[in-house]
């Protein structure tokens, strides 16, 4: 048997006079295929998952198993799916499959790719070589590890990629075949909730002070999506040497790592790294933002945070 969650999203969702709503749960995804244990959560867009909800959602998973699930499936929007998986990644501690899928196109649409999405959801959960590999998520045939997996594209089929490390395999001819299995797992603590704050801010052109302090005052942590390798400008590196909170730098180039010993003027990595921000290297800004999330919520330093990106990189 296998088990599948349902939060909503667009997988959930069909055309109404006044564009797609959530319309559709569990039982009505699942009623093409067999030895599914349906179990609709929520139907709600992936913009209103919370990290509240999918703590509970782990707690489900995780009973699914022990009643003699081989693997759970669970369905969400496709705009915060690379965001949930990894949150939950972070803690599946199992090595029973827990998957994410969803849909770019709802169930009226002409071309959906919410049945095979299921579908192949189930052919990865059926596989014995998905065990021990954490939280995957398959979409449009392309197996994602949760750790890199990342929303490219609006509206295209393809919009999801995994660029920085690549698939960790696909679905072809009802099968899962395997490329890459070497993404690393944390198993962190499952903490009681997340209750820290943790402001994203983006790095654009002339930026000033002015949400850097803002944020100091009133977040428990800032991640940066810096410019290019993930840098600012000169004239901000006074305030970031006044911050005292943990500070982790990401790059807005989404593809690509940060750098670490590249360059040395004012506001670059090395000028970073010796003021106490820590360079995020692979992990993104969206993620890197859980993670400080999480590190602070269980109660970590920075060096035990700094220890955290390194085992992502």
């Amino acid at each position: 048997m296998l088990s599948l969650i349902s939060l909503g999203g667009t997988i959930s969702m069909l055309s109404s006079g006044e564009g797609a709503i959530p319309s559709l749960n569990a039982n009505d995804l699942t009623n093409s295929f067999k030895d599914i244990n349906a179990i609709t959560f929520s139907n709600i867009s992936s913009p209103n998952i919370t990290f509240s909800m999918l703590l509970e959602v782990l707690a489900l998973a995780k009973e699914e198993i022990k009643k003699g699930s081989r693997a759970v499936i669970i369905t969400q929007g496709t705009d915060t799916l690379e965001e949930s998986a990894f949150f939950c990644n972070l803690f599946w501690d199992l090595d029973e499959p827990l998957i994410f899928t969803g849909a770019m196109k709802n169930p009226s649409e002409l071309g959906s790719d919410y049945l095979a999405n299921i579908n192949s959801a189930i052919i990865l959960a059926n596989s014995d070589l998905a065990k021990g590999l954490g939280v995957l998520c398959v979409l449009n045939e392309s197996v994602h590890s949760a750790n890199f997996i990342h929303k490219s594209n609006t509206f295209s089929l393809e919009t999801f990629t995994s660029f920085n490390r690549g698939l960790v395999g696909e679905i072809k001819e009802d099968k899962f075949y395997l490329f890459n299995n070497f993404y690393k797992r944390l198993k962190l603590e499952l903490p009681k909730e997340i209750n820290k704050k943790v402001a994203l801010l983006k790095m654009c052109l002339d930026y000033d002070d002015d949400l850097l302090k803002f944020a100091s005052d009133n977040y428990d942590g800032i991640v940066l999506s810096g410019y290019g390798a993930g840098h600012v400008m000169a004239k901000n590196m006074p305030c970031i040497k006044n911050i005292k909170k943990p500070i982790i730098m990401t790059s807005r180039c989404e593809s690509g790592k940060t750098g670490l010993k590249t360059y040395g003027y004012a506001g670059a990595e090395i000028d970073l790294a010796k003021n106490g921000v820590i360079m995020s290297e692979y992990l993104s800004d969206v993620k890197a933002r859980i993670l400080l999330l999480v590190a602070l919520s269980l109660g970590f330093n920075k060096d035990q945070i700094k220890d955290l990106i390194k085992q992502f990189n």
